[in-house]
């Protein structure tokens, strides 16, 4: 009786660990499209100042410095074109590559930024991402003077 007891228990953790496994369908998002690894910086490569940032800020600067072609294309509405921001990468870098400290405290950057990770994870184009952009973040305040969307070469 232990032995099937035990057959049981060990069926049941397979089965259960199967259907877990099953719900994590690698290169599928939550609406069934097809999903892609977007590019990430190594975190080691941070300056101190954004590797102890809150992991969601971290996670934008990672992105940032990954993906800078994308990101320049993609403006921010945060009020920052004042300080020469020319687009939402702008908020996480300078053009020397130095950290621009700006998003640190800058929910709407990195928001901003987070969305274009997202959309580019679900295959989107960068057009349809910055319209997207446009519309939710229009009223916070005017956008960075960003050039049009050229697309990404694969």
């Amino acid at each position: 009786m232990m032995i099937k007891s035990r057959w049981v228990a060990l069926s049941l953790v397979i089965v259960l660990l199967s259907v877990s496994l099953a719900g994590c369908s690698i290169g599928q998002s939550s609406q069934g499209e097809a999903s892609h690894i977007v590019a990430m910086a190594d975190v080691d490569a941070m300056p101190q100042h954004v590797q102890r940032a809150p992991r969601v800020v971290r996670d934008a600067y990672r992105f940032a410095a990954a993906n800078p072609d994308a990101l320049k294309q993609i403006p921010c509405y945060c009020g920052c074109g004042g300080m020469g921001h020319m687009s939402n990468y702008h908020c996480f870098w300078q053009e020397s590559g130095q950290a621009d400290t700006h998003a640190l405290g800058c929910g709407i950057c990195v928001d901003i930024a987070h969305d274009v990770q997202r959309g580019l994870a679900l295959d989107r184009s960068l057009a349809a991402i910055r319209t997207q952009v446009d519309t939710d973040y229009s009223r916070f305040g005017p956008p960075t003077d960003t050039q049009p969307v050229a697309e990404l070469a694969e």
